[in-house]
Parts: structure tokens; C-alpha cells; sequence
């Protein structure tokens, strides 16, 4: 049977030289990439040129620029290859990763025999590119494990759920969506310099009927080098400020979306992050109590995103700090 299933493949491009060659040639391997968007992000390296000699090799492969010509991150790279995208399937391809053979083949299977479906998520490999890569990886607490997938296969009506509840993660390389599903789930958040593809996942996976492919092998691998943006140094505060913006901008879009529930159930996952007192300083651990460590998290939290103030479950976190406890069950004041 003709393949029917024509897909935009985009694929930011940002100091990729090495790299980006064979991310294009492994896109174009595949019978179902209609297209190929190289979103060229303003690199230091000679990318551009690497991505001007691709487009003149092959047809199907589409330069792209910010109007500027500067460095506008990743989620402003996707976003620019979203509106451009010709066809109504869209993937993402990081720029230093590859995908293998057959990388469409399921998803096309399973969205011809389920009319209704809207995507489809699969698994992700590692591809471990060098000894200092790998010791950057590690050093920066990422797990390697052999997949990037679902623990198991997810009924769509319950994948946000799933998410929220730590039943695993799908990349970003390994889905396939319907173009029509950005009218809903919106665009990358721009503003998130981390986390913006993991913020849009959060939101698809709300907002679009999307299957399981396969998860028991890879359909794409991710490259472990020595520059993966990712695990770049950072401190244990600055994660935790940059989990935490991700965290409010997704909070906030559930907020415009008239999504109350999802609100709850994301100002639970930052309370219990804010309150996490590991992140602090072992000296101030030991010179103040845990529970004034608490209370003055959250009200750094408060001050930094007013809006949370307001929350019910954040008044009563607040409240539960300073209140003398009796066998670890806070009093209630009377009323």
C-alpha cells in the first residue's frame, strides 16, 4: 500500500555542525518525511553553512531563520517550524540525534486503523558519543536508562494523569502529532529556555488523543555528548528555579484553559518540591529548623509568583509550617 502518511520533520539547529548531517540524512531515509524544517538558531559554529549545503543537496530539506538572525532557544526554533510546517503531521528531531529505520512505520499503522487518534508517542534510545559526555551526564544525575518511554502502554484519557504520576516520559523525537492539535494545545512556551518540551508534552498530552507505538525499541536515539544543553552545570537552586518556572507556566496555561483540576493537581507537585529541604545548605539545614526552612521557601515562592498565594492549598501548606504539631498532625485553629 502507497504510503499515505506525509509528516514535517522539525529540527532546531544550534552550534550542530558535527552533528546535523546525519540527523538530515536519517530523516530523509524515512518513506514518510514530506519535509525537512532546519530552524538555523543563530550559531557560533558554522551550522548555517552546513544547513545552506543541505537544502542545495536535497529537495525535501527547507532552511529556516529567525528574522533577526540571533539566538532565540529552542522552543522559538519549534515554534517557527510549527507555522511553517507543510503538511498536516508534525515531528521533532533534535538536531544532534537520529532517527532509526522504520522510525515512522508503526505510528503510520497506527493512525490509519484509528482514524480518531491525533498522535502517536514511542520510545527513545541513547546514543553515547564519548567517555566525557558520558562523565558529564552522570555528574549531572540523569539517568541512562536503556529507554526514554511509558513504563506501559496509556489509555489517552488517562496520559496526562500518567504523567503527572511519574508512570514515565516520552521524548519529544518520539512523537508524531497531528498539526490541527496545536489550535488547543498551543505553541512552545517561549519563555522557558528549559523544560519547554516537556511543558508542551504536558499540554498534547491533555488536550489530543494520543496512542502508544512501540515502546519496547527505540525509534529514535538521543546523543550523549559533551554539550548537551541539558546537563550543563547548574546549581541545585537553579534547577529547582528552573523546574519551578516550568511548573507556573504550565499552571498558568491551565489557568486560561479553564483547566481547575490540572491546576490542583500542579500546585500539589510544587508544594511538595518547595518544601523539599534537601535543596538547602547543610549548615543552614543544621542551624535552622526544618519547619522555618519550609515556610521560608514558600513564602520565597509567593513573592516570586504572587498568584499561588491565592491558592487554598498553598494557604494551608503555609499555615501547616507554623502551627505546633502533636505527634506529627498539625492543630487546627478554632474557629
Amino acid at each position: 500500500m502507497e504510503n499515505h502518511l506525509q509528516i514535517s520533520v522539525i529540527m532546531p539547529v544550534y552550534n550542530a555542525a558535527s552533528f546535523v548531517a546525519q540527523a538530515v540524512e536519517s530523516t530523509l531515509q524515512q518513506p514518510e518525511t514530506g519535509e525537512v524544517l532546519l530552524v538555523e538558531d543563530g550559531s557560533s559554529d558554522n551550522s548555517l553553512e552546513v544547513c545552506r549545503q543541505l537544502a542545495d543537496e536535497y529537495p525535501k530539506v527547507r532552511l529556516l531563520r529567525h528574522a533577526d538572525g540571533k539566538n532565540h532557544g529552542a522552543g522559538a526554533s519549534r515554534n517557527l517550524g510549527m507555522q511553517s510546517a507543510r503538511f498536516d503531521w508534525i515531528a521533532f528531531l533534535d538536531a544532534d540525534d537520529f532517527f532509526l529505520p522504520g522510525r515512522f512505520s508503526v505510528a503510520q499503522d497506527l493512525l490509519r486503523r484509528d482514524p480518531a487518534a491525533e498522535g502517536v508517542y514511542e520510545a527513545a534510545g541513547y546514543h553515547v558519543d564519548s567517555e566525557a559526555g558520558l562523565a558529564r551526564w552522570t555528574k549531572a544525575g540523569k539517568p541512562l536508562e536503556r529507554l526514554i518511554t511509558m513504563s506501559r502502554p496509556v489509555r489517552p484519557e488517562v496520559l496526562w494523569d500518567t504523567l503527572m504520576t511519574d508512570g514515565g516520559y516520552f521524548h519529544l523525537d518520539a512523537l508524531v502529532l497531528k498539526k490541527s492539535v496545536l489550535a488547543r494545545s498551543g505553541y512552545m512556551a517561549e519563555g522557558l529556555r528549559l523544560h519547554q518540551d516537556t511543558d508542551f508534552i504536558m499540554r498534547v498530552a491533555m488536550t489530543a488523543r494520543l496512542l502508544p507505538g512501540g515502546l519496547d525499541e527505540p525509534v529514535v536515539m538521543v546523543r550523549v555528548h559533551d554539550h548537551n544543553r541539558i546537563t550543563a552545570p547548574r546549581s541545585a537552586r537553579k534547577k529547582y528555579d528552573d523546574r519551578m518556572r516550568f511548573w507556573m507556566t504550565l499552571y498558568n496555561w491551565c489557568g486560561v484553559k479553564h483547566q481547575r483540576p490540572n491546576q490542583i493537581r500542579i500546585m500539589d507537585w510544587v508544594i511538595r518540591e518547595t518544601i523539599d529541604t534537601r535543596r538547602a545548605g547543610r549548615i543552614l539545614r543544621r542551624a535552622v529548623p526544618e519547619r522555618a526552612l519550609r515556610l521560608a521557601q514558600l513564602l520565597r515562592l509567593s513573592l516570586r509568583y504572587p498568584r499561588v498565594a491565592l491558592e487554598p492549598r498553598f494557604r494551608q501548606s503555609a499555615q501547616a509550617q507554623v502551627l505546633p504539631t502533636r505527634r506529627g498532625v498539625v492543630r487546627r485553629q478554632s474557629s
